[in-house]
């Protein structure tokens, strides 16, 4: 099944780590999916077809290669099956809490095939940061 998330939400979250996952997004990704690490300093959170095949693109980088290793450590070593409860709230892990620095205020925003899950702070100040005409030219969009 091919996903096509879209658009930005913003929730709060509450002191246990409990945020309510935006419908438009619930509806698409089901009831039980994966959350890890995202290569930036934001969470992904991914439909288990997904996930499961970039489990394998992960399993086939050579571990002789630091940088694969490291790359595994980071999307592998953080990642967690969750599911959205009752009250449609996933619950983020404490330690993916700090690590993205995510305290109240946190943005979801669709990225094709996975959710990103970002701290409003960080996000905001890194779309600042952009220049999107010279980020556009570099990727040849």
């Amino acid at each position: 099944m091919a996903h096509s998330f879209i658009g930005s939400y913003q929730n709060n979250m509450d002191a246990k780590g409990r945020v309510i996952l935006p419908i438009v997004f619930r509806e698409e990704i089901g009831r039980k999916f994966a959350l890890t690490r995202g290569i930036d300093n934001n969470l992904d959170l991914f439909p288990l077809d997904v996930w499961e095949k970039n489990v394998e693109k992960l399993n086939a980088l050579k571990n002789s290669n630091p940088n694969a290793r490291k790359l595994k450590r980071r999307i592998l070593g953080n990642a967690n099956i969750i599911e959205i409860d009752n009250q449609d709230r996933i619950t983020i892990p404490q330690n993916l809490r700090e690590a993205c620095g995510l305290v109240k205020e946190i943005i979801f925003v669709g990225d094709g095939d996975r959710i990103e899950v970002w701290s409003k702070q960080i996000y905001l100040a890194d779309d600042e940061d952009n220049d999107y005409s010279v980020i556009a030219e570099d990727v040849d969009y």
